[in-house]
């Protein structure tokens, strides 16, 4: 696992997968991550009702040589504000609300940043510029993120593929052939739907790129390319927006780095895009449709 992954961002991301002993351990340090330092490991297993054996196996499992690792690298963490508290944020005016939403958005972007891996998305990006077809899949909330990157390559020239509609995601999964990139969007990892398309897109030869937070999620069982985004564990979740957020800029830098790759045949396809859609606004509003 990257180095660079702050401690809780590893807790967050591979707790869907954890034994109900490393869940008790998880759920103490996330809601008490102030007090680790100061404990012993002794300490630690007693507050949480698991053996000595059980925390050291948790701190390897995330990457570290023992507890005491553990302890060094999550105080270097919380020193450079990775542990925002989230839950007790002050919701008594305006200003205070934005900071705090701010916080998050900016907290869960960085904590994204730091769990790319650049040889998957260098794979991803030469995937996408060599590919035939470029084909979207994602259902509910990933939805409206899948349509606005799938609107972005159109307009760069690329051959793109996307249906809001699930059944129709599934038949186009199974017309998927070798040279078509498909990319599968789900925050869970565990979209039945997406998972299905996916397994079809690969089966079928295409390259199957997926973008989801749980590392050991069913869906990357079924990816070529596995990318992720960093979880958020708040009631913010409900309405997604740092999920979101960090979607995008993942689907960005997909985006852009491929426009990159030519840009004079891309800015030459969205300058077209852009005057047809003007021409196409004109129409309109010359119309009795308005």
């Amino acid at each position: 696992m990257n180095d660079k992954i702050s401690c809780l961002t590893k807790i967050k991301t591979l707790y869907p997968e954890m034994t109900d002993s490393e869940k008790s351990i998880a759920d103490f340090i996330l809601n008490h991550p102030e007090e680790i330092y100061s404990l012993k490991i002794s300490n630690l297993a007693r507050e949480t009702g698991v053996s000595l054996p059980t925390v050291f196996r948790f701190t390897r499992t995330l990457g570290y040589e023992g507890f005491k690792d553990f302890k060094v690298n999550l105080v270097k963490d919380m020193a450079v504000g990775l542990n925002i508290s989230i839950e007790d944020m002050d919701e008594g005016s305006l200003e205070n609300l934005t900071r705090n939403i701010f916080e998050i958005v900016e907290k869960n972007l960085k904590e994204t940043r730091s769990l790319i891996d650049y040889d998957s998305l260098a794979r991803a990006i030469k995937g996408i510029v060599n590919a035939k077809r470029l084909i979207f899949f994602a259902v509910s909330s990933s939805l409206s993120v899948a349509f606005d990157s799938y609107s972005k390559f159109l307009r760069a020239g690329f051959d793109c593929l996307y249906d809001s509609d699930t059944y129709t995601q599934r038949i186009k999964s199974t017309q998927c052939r070798k040279g078509d990139v498909v990319i599968g969007i789900s925050f869970s990892g565990e979209s039945i739907e997406v998972i299905e398309c996916l397994k079809n897109a690969r089966e079928n030869g295409a390259m199957a790129i997926c973008i989801t937070t749980f590392m050991k999620s069913t869906i990357t069982k079924f990816a070529d390319i596995k990318l992720f985004t960093a979880p958020v564990q708040s009631y913010y979740q409900k309405i997604d927006l740092p999920s979101k957020m960090s979607l995008t800029a993942i689907l960005d830098v997909l985006y852009l780095n491929a426009v990159l790759h030519d840009r004079k045949k891309a800015l030459k396809y969205i300058s077209k895009s852009e005057e047809e859609l003007n021409k196409f606004s004109k129409i309109i509003k010359s119309s009795k449709l308005i």
